[in-house]
């Protein structure tokens, strides 16, 4: 476990993220140094997207509500916690939304940075808009080096797909803590989720995405569960 404090917030990373982020960048087909550079720097930009968008929760929760908000990371993605928080209903939904908006406005920086890096600002918005599609257009290599426009990419890619996926309304991502604030009924917020997980399920699993997939179908089991404990 690495345990450190970053703006006065407790943040503790666990191996198991480390394990699972070298994983999604291709350890087990990495062959040679660069191949495993890469993945380290995958790592190390999804590490980064990561701490931005808890950091974004804690720092907004602390300066609405008070409190000392803690981050963990582990596994697929990270938790910010502060109990001792105050916050109205409007406040919360303030606070949830700003880790995605803090980990987009990471990866709009490293677009900036990737147009200093390549020294042309139009050439590096095509190559992130492809990057981000799955496709990195002939001659992007020629531009810099390899590692380091790949560092840039990994970062615009992760901040932008991470994003994304936690504004679903799917309980408990953080589209779905939004609704959850916005709603007076937690039985139809379940219910809620639980319809778009099932609809965004299939649609991953059509495009062959099968890790989201599977976590879309484990998302729908738990709106399930509490849908049918939870209060009108």
């Amino acid at each position: 476990m690495v345990r450190f404090s970053l703006f006065g917030v407790r943040v503790t990373i666990s191996p198991s993220l480390w394990l699972i982020l070298a994983v999604l960048g291709g350890l087990f087909n990495a062959s040679g140094m660069l191949n495993l550079l890469g993945v380290g720097l995958f790592a190390i930009a999804a590490l980064l997207c990561l701490l931005t968008h808890e950091m974004g929760h804690a720092l907004v929760g602390r300066k609405l509500g008070g409190g000392t908000p803690e981050i963990c990371l582990a596994w697929l993605g990270g938790d910010c916690s502060n109990p001792d928080a105050r916050l109205t209903r409007t406040q919360g939904v303030v606070m949830t939304a700003a880790g995605p908006a803090a980990s987009l406005l990471l990866g709009w920086f490293a677009l900036g940075l990737l147009g200093l890096y390549v020294d042309n600002l139009p050439a590096a918005c095509y190559i992130a808009l492809h990057a981000v599609f799955g496709t990195v257009p002939s001659g992007t290599w020629e531009l810099g080096s390899p590692l380091g426009i790949l560092f840039f990419i990994d970062t615009i890619c992760v901040c932008f797909w991470w994003s994304l996926f936690n504004l679903l309304p799917v309980f408990p991502l953080d589209g779905g803590q939004m609704m959850h604030g916005l709603m007076h009924s937690p039985r139809r917020m379940h219910f809620l989720s639980l319809v778009f997980a099932c609809l965004f399920g299939v649609l991953f699993f059509l495009f062959g995405l099968w890790l989201m997939a599977a976590l879309m179908l484990a998302m729908a089991f738990l709106n399930y569960r509490c849908s049918q404990q939870a209060p009108y």
